[in-house]
């Protein structure tokens, strides 16, 4: 069964694309200056947007509230023809409308002219309730960024926190879903990212691997700004919780190019789901430590896994002393197993107390293979609203920077 759930998951992936639409809300461009057009279209594909274009007020009238930025061109006049006035709108001009034989006129008319289509221009955008003017191409960037805030959509501004495995088996990857479900619950907008690349895909243990959707195989072109919005409209669900997963298909590359996700694509992905989630959780079971620290620099908290055993106990004490001053505060959690060491003995070898225990619940690996999510003992569910509760009091990670 492992097979065919890991055959549709590949095919899935491959057919998978980050372009998406902002639920039908473009931004609205009124001119018919073909050049100026071009350039506001080429600049909105930057952003995976694309620009509803009207020629005049007319035309612009069923598009007018509905979208999120409104661009007047300075070739048009139709300041007494507004519907009414609006925020984001603002006045754009393109400079090679000045004419081609500007360069061959005597500098003073240049000068003088220049200077009258200023106020022109100026006077015009008061008159419609502009709140900007941009100059093409001085204020590329400017309307790039306006674009991308359309992408995004309203922002969240979500939390951050890394979930991490003191040494392998403790049920790290299990419980960083249990988490985010759990949140879900209490009203939240919740995403689980996959940082374990070798791992075989969080979306096996969801249930999730042939829902349609973004993989990290998806994401690898990715660079500097994410669309939140995109981001959140490609990827998978299951319930009401998105997850960003590792792919299968990664691993039938290892033999030409070895499975890494990057840390720059880290970062982009954490700051586009923070902006689209009200909580963001990143399994780092098996995490190099340049993609961790890439993590660590994003996370408001941290939950640390121990496991009840004396090699757990050793290695969790090595991760909580690398952890220390990346990122405030780490909640310590015990995982108890049928014949583990008693949480005080962990405890003292650690110098720290543990916020909470997770019990043993054999029934998540067995379920887990089913692709289902086995309902939480009251103490395991306890425990997961004991460890929010701690990580939601956490603080900004640029201000901890700061």
């Amino acid at each position: 069964m492992c097979g065919i759930r890991d055959q549709h998951s590949r095919c899935m992936s491959r057919n998978t694309h980050l372009a998406v639409s902002t639920n039908g809300r473009r931004p609205l461009l009124i001119s018919t200056s073909l050049a100026l057009i071009d350039r506001v279209v080429r600049l909105a594909s930057t952003a995976a947007l694309e620009v509803q274009v009207a020629p005049d007020a007319a035309s612009a009238m069923r598009y007018w509230l509905d979208a999120p930025l409104v661009m007047i061109g300075s070739d048009v006049s139709m300041g007494h023809d507004l519907p009414g006035k609006r925020a984001r709108v603002i006045v754009v001009h393109a400079q090679q409308e000045a004419g081609s034989d500007a360069d061959i006129r005597d500098p003073r008319d240049i000068r003088d002219g220049e200077m009258s289509r200023q106020r022109d221009m100026w006077r015009f955008a008061v008159e419609v309730g502009a709140e900007h003017v941009v100059e093409l191409p001085e204020g590329e960037r400017w309307l790039i960024e306006s674009f991308r805030a359309c992408a995004d959509g309203p922002v969240r501004d979500g939390r951050v926190t890394a979930v991490i495995g003191g040494t392998g088996g403790v049920g790290t990857s299990t419980f960083a879903v249990n988490l985010a479900v759990t949140a879900n619950r209490r009203g939240m907008r919740t995403l689980v990212v996959d940082a374990d690349a070798w791992g075989g895909g969080l979306d096996l243990v969801v249930g999730a691997e042939d829902v349609a959707g973004a993989r990290w195989c998806d994401l690898r072109q990715v660079s500097g700004h994410l669309p939140a919005g995109h981001l959140d409209a490609a990827l998978p669900r299951f319930g009401d919780v998105s997850v960003l997963s590792c792919s299968r298909a990664d691993l039938q590359q290892t033999a030409d190019a070895p499975v890494r996700i990057d840390p720059t694509t880290m970062t982009s992905v954490i700051s586009a789901g923070r902006r689209s989630h009200d909580h963001v959780f990143v399994d780092c079971s098996r995490c190099p430590d340049d993609l961790l620290t890439s993590i660590m620099a994003s996370s408001n908290a941290a939950v640390l896994l121990v496991g009840d055993h004396v090699r757990s106990t050793a290695a969790a004490a090595h991760r909580l002393s690398w952890l220390q001053g990346k990122v405030a505060p780490v909640a310590m959690v015990f995982a108890t197993s049928p014949r583990g060491i008693p949480r005080q003995d962990v405890e003292h070898a650690l110098g720290v107390e543990c916020v909470a225990d997770i019990p043993h619940v054999p029934s998540m690996t067995s379920r887990a293979d089913e692709g289902e999510l086995p309902a939480l003992p009251r103490a395991y569910a306890a425990s997961c609203d004991r460890i929010l509760d701690v990580v939601m009091e956490s603080n900004d990670p640029s201000a901890r920077a700061a």
